[in-house]
């Protein structure tokens, strides 16, 4: 049915008017109800996007406070709300569910999808793509959204300049690129500057499927980090030119002095932040009131608006911040932190592990919190001054401390139950109860600071796999970029306790308080988290039973998501992306169906 035009409709209400005003009052109720239903099924379909801040508002689902920004649930001392932990991992299972079947489970749905999500058709080969997906058992096929994000200012850059930055990064140190210069053709390694076995493995990932990518060059750095990193107004430039369908034009923005603020929207905590007052107390972070948790892990991990994370993790060591770039470089890279605009990838390197860890959760006989490692992820030398800020060196600082004392909320008797009030306790008593951490070398320190570190930080020799495994808690954290290690933990069956400023390919394919328990890199939050799960020192018991839960569904979540096939499927899917942005003609290659 074909409706009036507005104004064909316009003349027969006008000619009709008197006639029909009695069925007004009948009429707009039901128009009324009409629209209502009609704006439903419409949010119903926006709502397929699972963002944790949306689904827990709109459910109601906590008496504490949520701060969608910060990624952060502030703990209400003033109700008698429930434990903010007992909130967040039954939402979490909630969220994780809702997510799990909104997903499409046909090639058109998938399409629909793809196009209400990100406005503009699949790409050339989608079809080959979700038809080998589906029979290699990949799920959450709609959960590419990091791909959308990374890739989306580059399509408001002409290709042909896009061409040009790629060829311009084939020549820099420490990048290699591989890609298909023809179609049919074989994909190898282009150009290597440094890591050649890194670009191996990227191609050894997609090699089942290599005969349905189109041509493409892909320049990865070479480093653990990124390296892309650009003004907010070149940013903001392109996602007006993109939604305009016109392309930016980055000589006519502004230049903007290279700080960390410059890549953050204008109203974003960073950009008032006072560098001169910061805190370079560590212990600091363990008293600040109010207590907080990470409820949304994506968003917890930005600089932009958590500008402590600046000075409390691997970004300490760029000072205020790094250089800015101009030039659009699609380079792709391992690891990145929020501000940086390159193409996060697959980290390859740790082959995968499938075999099924022989220690069920009721043999591991240690209930502490375990971490080793070494002092990665800052330089220590005469040019770094405020290094004792170290996200490694603080937590070591921390766990192995004699005196003082901080509150702790004690656990719930049932779930249900009110959340006590904090109660102090020492913190030499906490520490031999909860943790079993230490250094076991030192790197990337000069001689001066390696002989302070050795002097002022616990060292322990490192625990062999085997021993490892019988720990219930083990701590994963950033190391000079991602966390290598973070799958092997997952695969353990104990609970991951994890601390990152990174997001990755697999964040928004997993739940926080699911599968592993998110831990702010501020450490303000992991004497509660202990309290919750293992008890108090006094006896008090803990919630043993979550925490064995949670350990089970991360394994069960690393065999079913993280598979070598999830990562080829990712890549795949990213490279099919990729292709399309940089391809002089960008319509000829749309998927249509």
């Amino acid at each position: 049915m074909r409706l009036p035009s507005v104004a064909k409709w316009q003349q027969a209400h006008h000619h009709h008017q008197n006639s029909r005003s009695w069925r007004t009052l009948l009429f707009v109720p039901i128009i009324l109800l009409v629209g209502a239903f009609v704006h439903s099924c419409w949010q119903a379909g926006i709502n397929r996007t699972v963002r944790w801040p949306a689904v827990w508002q709109r459910r109601h689902a906590t008496m504490h406070h949520l701060r969608p920004k910060q990624g952060l649930l502030l703990v209400n001392s003033v109700v008698d709300a429930r434990h903010p932990i007992v909130d967040l991992i039954q939402m979490g299972e909630r969220v994780w569910q809702d997510k799990l079947q909104s997903q499409s489970k046909t090639l058109r749905e998938a399409y629909d999808e793809y196009v209400r999500r990100y406005k503009r058709r699949p790409p050339r080969g989608f079809d080959k793509w979700w038809e080998w997906c589906r029979s290699s058992g990949v799920q959450l096929l709609d959960e590419y959204d990091q791909i959308n994000r990374d890739l989306e200012f580059f399509w408001s850059v002409k290709p042909s300049e896009l061409i040009a930055a790629q060829a311009e990064l084939e020549t820099h140190d420490f990048t290699h690129t591989i890609g298909k210069t023809r179609e049919g053709g074989n994909i190898t390694i282009l150009a290597e500057h440094g890591a050649e076995s890194r670009a191996q493995r990227q191609l050894e990932l997609i090699d089942p499927i290599k005969e349905h990518l189109p041509p493409f060059r892909a320049t990865w750095y070479a480093h653990d980090a990124a390296w892309f990193f650009t003004s907010w107004e070149i940013k903001e430039a392109g996602r007006k030119a993109v939604a305009a369908g016109t392309y930016v034009d980055i000589s006519k923005t502004k230049v903007d002095p290279p700080r960390w603020s410059s890549a953050c929207p204008p109203d974003s905590a960073l950009h008032s932040f006072n560098w001169t007052n910061r805190l370079h107390d560590p212990d600091a972070y363990t008293k600040r009131s109010p207590k907080a948790f990470i409820a949304d892990f994506f968003n917890s991990m930005d600089p932009c608006h958590n500008p402590d994370l600046i000075h409390l993790t691997t970004l300490n060591g760029l000072r205020e911040g790094p250089d800015m770039i101009r030039t659009p470089f699609p380079l792709f890279a391992r690891s990145k932190v929020h501000p940086y605009s390159d193409i996060l990838g697959v980290p390859a390197e740790d082959p995968i592990d499938e075999s099924p860890d022989s220690v069920s959760w009721h043999q591991k006989n240690d209930a502490r919190l375990m971490w080793r490692g070494t002092t990665t992820g800052q330089v220590f030398n005469d040019g770094s001054p405020g290094w004792n800020m170290s996200h490694r060196l603080r937590f070591v600082q921390l766990a192995n401390k004699k005196a003082g004392s901080v509150p702790v909320i004690p656990p719930p008797n049932k779930l249900d139950d009110p959340m006590h009030r904090p109660e102090e306790w020492q913190v030499s008593e906490l520490n031999e109860f909860y943790f079993d951490v230490g250094l076991t070398g030192t790197l990337q320190c000069d001689p001066a600071q390696c002989d302070e570190i050795h002097a002022k930080y616990t060292f322990k020799d490192g625990i062999h796999a085997e021993v490892g495994r019988k720990y219930k808690y083990i701590l994963d954290m950033d190391g000079n970029g991602w966390s290598s290690r973070f799958r092997r933990m997952m695969s353990r069956n104990s609970i991951v306790l994890k601390s990152t400023v990174y997001p990755e390919w697999w964040t928004d394919r997993s739940m926080p308080w699911v599968h592993y328990v998110p831990v702010n890199p501020d450490y303000g939050d992991i004497y509660d988290v202990m309290a919750f799960f293992r008890g108090l020192p006094n006896g008090t018991r803990g919630h043993d039973d979550l925490a064995k839960k949670i350990a089970t569904a991360g394994r069960k979540w690393v065999d079913q998501f993280w598979r070598e096939k999830d990562m080829t499927a990712y890549t795949w899917r990213l490279y099919l992306e990729y292709a399309r942005v940089m391809s002089e003609d960008r319509s000829s290659m749309d998927f249509i169906m």
